[in-house]
């Protein structure tokens, strides 16, 4: 399984200082939404270049103008780019397209997606690579991503499956039972007092 850190709230200079300190254990290094709506692609464009061996991911959460949108950020250095498993079927197309000709791939984040087992394989028959189940920040204290998740896993297999949202070292042991490919991890190790010997843990615990 892939450990995914989520950097949201923070600009680049101390993503980049985070990023010194857990890297080593870290496999996609996600430049989070609020970071591109403050400061646009220059994260990406910076983390790119300064963490060549990994993949670097934009949260873009694509809802319009696929194609267009997602090339922007692949132009800037992202290996996979979001999308909204919720959109039109055009959009989800042209994001592809964008994928496709930058040897990039399409994560879709099902977010508010009702019919979760029928959309997910929609969206592989689409070309989207991997499947999001994702606890949307506001509702996480009352909602679980578990379920959903042994629902996703079982459509779409491991191998297209990733999870995000309130994930912790208290709560990634169950998420390991399903395999996801990706599992996402934002303030289980950037607000942590000890960022390395949590990113460490969480880590050693997807490797078991």
């Amino acid at each position: 399984m892939k450990l995914q850190l989520a950097l949201d709230t923070c600009d680049t200079n101390e993503a980049l200082a985070i990023l010194h300190d857990v890297a080593e254990y870290i496999d996609v290094i996600e430049v989070g939404t609020p970071m591109i709506i403050d400061y646009g692609m220059e994260p990406v464009r910076i983390i790119s270049q300064a963490f060549p061996t990994k993949s670097v991911l934009a949260d873009t959460k694509i809802m319009d103008a696929g194609e267009f949108e997602a090339e922007i950020a692949f132009k800037a250095g992202a290996k996979v780019v979001t999308v909204m498993g919720i959109t039109h079927d055009e959009t989800i197309k042209g994001a592809v397209k964008a994928a496709k000709n930058r040897n990039g791939r399409i994560l879709a984040d099902m977010m508010c997606v009702q019919n979760v087992e029928e959309r997910a394989k929609e969206l592989l028959e689409l070309g989207v690579d991997y499947i999001c189940v994702h606890t949307a920040f506001d509702v996480q204290d009352t909602q679980s991503p578990f379920d959903t998740l042994s629902r996703v896993q079982r459509t779409v297999g491991s191998q297209h499956s990733a999870i995000a949202g309130g994930i912790t070292i208290h709560s990634v042991g169950k998420v390991v039972p399903f395999q996801p490919e990706i599992v996402i991890v934002g303030n289980g190790i950037t607000g942590q007092k000890d960022r390395k010997e949590s990113a460490k843990h969480i880590k050693q615990l997807l490797d078991l």
